[in-house]
């Protein structure tokens, strides 16, 4: 079964009041099986250099007591678990997990006819420090230093509670010295990406990318050798993956939490291995040859992650799924 749970909390970790004094939230699917609240939602989790705009989430059936103290809600911090429950056949528990954290940049409530929805737009970079002034990064790079150390001394400075991790080539070395005040991520993942195609001139590189999500930072690049990839199992897909550039493929699987930007994945060869077979059927006019395979197999590095929830939806096939796109991994010529 499809599976949520929605957490707000304030500065001080506590849940907040509406002006009855009820708690706003948290709001767990699981609790009320079968009556849950309608949650929609449209989360894309890419490079910085590519967007830089919060993630909208809108929930439905709340009190009007909710609804009036939506403004208060501004600064607090949000928690969206998703995926599926145990129940189904071929629903993994064990893939759902937080997939967007963040703080309320703009909470508003909307009320047309029957329909009354709270409405949060979240935004994963804190705008401000804990002392009320606004972030800002500081580069300090010396000729010769791996921009991969530079950045981390860098990110760990600006944003002290999150987790940096950083994967990226051992080629990419300053050629001079490179310093630099950046007040937003967005800007410094700009910068970033366009001076790593200067320092590794290959068709099949993709640069560096900088991605926020659930309190952690990863740079990362598509130069990451002959490391292992997750194993994308193939009753995990939703229709077939699609090539959409040079370099780049997208493919859809039913909500999870489990794979993130940066990682490794591994596309199945076909659609009729483990588990899946016992779906398979195979006469002579169901042409299985042709359709019990996967249009390509192979590792890929993923770089963009978007996950659609619309709770209530029927459509199975669309309405609850997480949508990636992903790049072939350079060639190893070191």
């Amino acid at each position: 079964m499809k599976y949520y749970r929605l957490e707000l909390t304030d500065k001080n970790g506590k849940t907040p009041l509406d002006d009855t004094g009820n708690l706003i939230g948290p709001f767990d699917s699981s609790r009320t099986p079968g009556s849950a609240l309608q949650i929609q939602f449209d989360a894309l989790i890419t490079g910085y250099d590519v967007v830089s705009s919060g993630t909208r989430i809108s929930l439905f059936g709340v009190p009007i007591s909710m609804l009036r103290e939506s403004t208060q809600l501004a600064g607090c911090q949000v928690d969206l678990i998703a995926g599926f429950s145990a129940g189904l056949p071929l629903a993994n528990p064990n893939q759902a997990g937080l997939i967007l954290s963040g703080q309320i940049y703009n909470p508003f409530p909307v009320w047309q006819g029957t329909n009354q929805s709270l409405n949060f737009v979240i935004n994963p970079s804190p705008l401000l420090n804990d002392k009320g002034q606004e972030n800002s990064i500081t580069l300090d790079g010396k000729k010769g230093e791996k921009l991969s150390d530079v950045l981390n001394r860098a990110l760990t400075a600006a944003y002290p509670g999150f987790a940096i991790e950083i994967a990226i080539s051992d080629q990419l070395v300053l050629p001079e010295d490179a310093v630099g005040v950046y007040s937003r991520l967005t800007q410094l993942a700009a910068v970033i990406r366009s001076h790593s195609f200067s320092y590794v001139n290959r068709d099949d590189y993709t640069g560096v990318q900088m991605v926020m999500q659930n309190k952690i930072i990863r740079v990362f690049d598509n130069e990451v050798g002959d490391a292992g990839g997750i194993q994308i199992l193939p009753q995990e897909l939703v229709d077939q993956p699609n090539w959409i550039g040079m370099f780049s493929v997208s493919f859809k699987c039913p909500m999870r939490a489990d794979l993130r930007c940066g990682d490794v994945v591994e596309l199945p060869q076909n659609i009729i291995s483990g588990p899946g077979s016992l779906l398979s059927v195979n006469t002579e006019r169901s042409y299985s040859s042709l359709r019990d395979r996967v249009n390509f197999s192979g590792k890929f590095l993923v770089t963009s992650v978007r996950h659609v929830g619309d709770f209530l939806n029927p459509d199975n096939t669309n309405s609850w799924v997480t949508i990636y796109e992903a790049v072939v991994l350079a060639k190893n010529t070191t």
